[in-house]
């Protein structure tokens, strides 16, 4: 099997590290605008050839992994459309999938397209950041269109599994409106976080005192700015719905401190508390 990549970061050196690792006979080629991280690759012997340029050598891949920021998705998929076989599954790592599947769309191409979004990662970025661990016992979540036949289904589902991740198939947008929950808004609220305290006239001794708890709930806010500005910009109606709700929640939290409800205050953490010891 041949698998091309378009972009070579954390995500995509990690899933060519995992492959290589359970299929060595595999074939891997990749095309980068950063050709220093081909280069590493092609050394550790993670990659069997490199691309200077989008062109015909696409023409072999059986698998296409688009692993460029969001907003770059739909722009490659013109430049591959007409250097891929028919036969080609094409596949992302976008962590959202709306307007992916309208250029999909637009361009003839749901028969070839299994969306993907591997549901793990790094504060830290690149290619040399790269690890297949990354991967393993993540979600992978799998966004067919209606006209993904179940063979190409198939496969992805069987390399994501050989990857030791655990795959989920869900709908486009079941799949933004999730991630817009459990991922984009938390980053919203760990950055204005840190952002409330930086800006604070006790920042000195808030910084000094910050511990654990600050720290944990505030780690993903050393994450890419250009990264986040992208997916928060590609998932804009999912995030404001869950952002509007968040917010009427803490004014509902706020109202019960300043009316000094103990009991509801507890049952915030109580009902809190349950669920998240019911998440593994």
């Amino acid at each position: 099997m041949e698998i091309g990549f378009i972009g070579f970061g954390l995500i995509g050196g990690s899933f060519a590290k995992g492959i290589k690792k359970v299929h060595p006979e595999y074939r891997l080629i990749a095309y980068s605008r950063t050709k220093s991280k081909l280069d590493a690759a092609l050394a550790d012997k993670c990659l069997d050839e490199v691309m200077t340029s989008v062109d015909e050598k696409l023409g072999g891949c059986d698998i296409l992994i688009i692993c460029t920021p969001v907003t770059c998705i739909t722009e490659y998929l013109e430049k591959i459309k007409p250097f891929l076989s028919p036969n080609c599954i094409i596949t992302d790592v976008g962590s959202t999938k709306g307007q992916i599947v309208e250029a999909i769309h637009e361009l003839g191409l749901d028969a070839q397209f299994v969306g993907g979004h591997p549901m793990a990662g790094s504060e830290k970025t690149g290619y040399e950041n790269a690890d297949a661990n990354i991967l393993k016992g993540a979600y992978y979540v799998l966004t067919p269109t209606d006209e993904t036949p179940v063979k190409s289904l198939e496969i992805m589902r069987n390399l994501v599994l050989e990857l030791g991740s655990i795959p989920v198939v869900l709908d486009c947008k079941k799949h933004d409106k999730a991630v817009a929950g459990i991922s984009h808004v938390p980053h919203l609220i760990a950055c204005t976080l840190v952002n409330l305290v930086q800006d604070s006239p006790l920042e000195p001794t808030m910084k000094q005192l910050a511990a654990g708890g600050f720290k944990d709930i505030t780690r993903i806010a050393s994450s890419s700015p250009e990264v986040w500005e992208q997916i928060c910009m590609t998932n804009r109606e999912a995030i404001t719905e869950t952002l509007a709700d968040y917010i009427s929640s803490l004014q509902e939290t706020l109202a019960d401190i300043k009316n000094g409800d103990g009991e509801a205050i507890n049952r915030l953490f109580e009902r809190a508390g349950n669920y998240r010891n019911s998440i593994k």
